[in-house]
């Protein structure tokens, strides 16, 4: 492996520990399977390329992409608690809607986008992808800062409470809906955030790149609460969420490496799953026990 290879992996790495850090904040601490990220995730990327395309600075597409990944969170809350559709349905009926509006949004299928456009700008070959390495670093390093701090705040006690218990909203004297939304939009406002640094990994944004991030996020996510093993302490969870989206990434460059044709990437990592809950199933049904499916 070149030294190209390599940070272009951990890159990746770091893009798809953050959709596994969005899944984790849905999936754990609100206990809702939500498949809003196979939209929101493009959704992200489509709206920094249109953004940084007018002329935008990198950092305010970045904002608006995370703006716009918060806002399909919180449309999938508007189905599930307005609507009272399933939060399953609700998800995917959003994702699947998104597919639309992201093309829409884009005018085409794909859109290629200038280097001068991305945070590390015309920069190329391994000292750009050095350089958005180091992007990624600090932009991880402010999410999981974000996510740990504010899981101790009152809100974020409050977020995981009502995940664990509805009831206690009521003991609370809280809103449940108000803090679906609010996990929610935090949730894919982080993979917003993902598809906007994703697309200037590949300096293009297709409305196709989102199928089956959710499962993608998943994995990571799942191989980073192994890591964790039974530890509760946030800052050990979110550092291992981030290396177990590593670690899954790895896991598909190798098998592609090994042989696997590109067009395969998705099968791979159905596959990687598949091989993951058949190592260590029993752990995984205590870790998704309590999600709420409907």
């Amino acid at each position: 492996m070149t030294s190209y290879e390599l940070f272009l992996l951990l890159d990746e790495g770091l893009i798809f520990g953050l959709i596994a850090l969005g899944v984790y904040v849905a999936f754990f601490w609100l206990r809702f399977p939500d498949l809003t990220p196979d939209g929101s995730f493009v959704l992200g990327g489509v709206l920094y390329s249109k953004a940084s395309m007018a002329g935008m600075s990198p950092i305010l597409a970045i904002l608006i992409a995370t703006g716009g990944g918060a806002l399909a969170g919180l449309l999938t809350a508007s189905v599930n608690k307005v609507v009272k559709i399933p939060a399953v349905v609700s998800g995917l009926i959003v994702s699947t809607a998104l597919y639309s509006l992201n093309w829409l949004i884009l005018s085409k299928p794909n859109q290629y986008i200038e280097p001068s456009n991305t945070l590390v700008g015309n920069i190329t070959g391994v000292t750009g992808a050095w350089h958005l390495f180091a992007w990624l670093l600090a932009i991880w390093a402010g999410v999981g800062i974000f996510v740990i701090k504010f899981s101790s705040s009152i809100w974020g006690l409050r977020l995981r409470a009502v995940g664990e218990n509805t009831l206690l909203a009521r003991d609370l004297n809280i809103s449940e809906t108000g803090y679906t939304f609010g996990g929610l939009a935090i949730a894919n406002g982080i993979v917003g955030l993902a598809g906007a640094m994703f697309v200037q990994r590949s300096f293009s944004a297709d409305i196709n790149m989102g199928l089956g991030i959710t499962i993608a996020g998943l994995a990571g996510l799942i191989l980073g609460l192994i890591i964790a093993s039974r530890s509760r302490v946030i800052s050990v969870v979110v550092i291992s969420i981030l290396t177990g989206g590593i670690i899954y990434k790895t896991m598909v460059f190798l098998s592609l490496r090994l042989g696997a044709p590109p067009e395969a990437f998705r099968m791979v990592s159905s596959i990687v799953l598949v091989t993951i809950f058949a190592v260590v199933g029993t752990r995984l049904v205590t870790i998704l026990k309590g999600i709420k499916w409907t």
